[in-house]
């Protein structure tokens, strides 16, 4: 039987050996603060831990992830500590999140941003309908994507990569099918 968890910022959904978890931030097309990123990394740890099979990820209402939360990032600016903390705990949550020894899926609509763009990168299965529009807006912002630059390079290439990053352009779920290095984002 399921056993529902409903936490500040993810819904989770134990059906051993089974986990769904639900990023759960709507207002903000669930947008990662520092709390999710926390919430998400003990979520993986429990999936390592007690031996899950299956790591399903998804967004609520209608969005899958649209990257950090810009608003918390510019709340923090006069505290560095505080960005700092946000930055690693997302370094390390990724990274645990890649050597995950469960399957992992990522069930992607709406906002596929940023950091959520990497999270989808780090999946084993993405699984996209017609809504999910993907991007990479950190340089539009000045922000260097690099703390999932490594991961969307591995899952489509170096010049898909660049060209997303730097021309700031969103490719709906059918252009992200055919993306590899091979495939045209926009004319060169």
């Amino acid at each position: 039987m399921a056993e529902n968890q409903v936490l500040e910022t993810i819904i989770v959904e134990d059906n051993f050996p089974l986990i769904t978890v639900t990023l759960n931030r709507p207002k903000v097309a669930n947008a990662m603060n520092l709390l999710m990123v926390k919430q998400l990394t003990q979520i993986l740890e429990r999936v390592e831990n007690e031996q899950y099979r299956l790591l399903i990820i998804q967004g609520a209402s209608g969005n899958f992830c649209a990257g950090g939360d810009i608003k918390e990032m510019q709340s923090a600016l006069g505290n560095p500590r505080v960005l700092i903390e946000l930055n690693r705990a997302f370094g390390l949550m990724i990274e645990k999140a890649n050597k995950l020894p469960a399957v992992v899926i990522c069930l992607l609509q709406g906002a596929v941003l940023g950091g959520g763009f990497g999270l989808a990168c780090i999946s084993d299965l993405a699984i996209a309908d017609s809504s999910a529009k993907f991007a990479l807006p950190e340089t539009s912002l000045g922000i260097i994507p690099a703390q999932i630059a490594p991961f969307v390079v591995e899952r489509i290439g170096l010049t898909a990569t660049r060209r997303l990053a730097l021309l700031g352009i969103r490719i709906d779920a059918q252009q992200a099918v055919n993306v590899r290095d091979h495939s045209p984002i926009g004319n060169r």
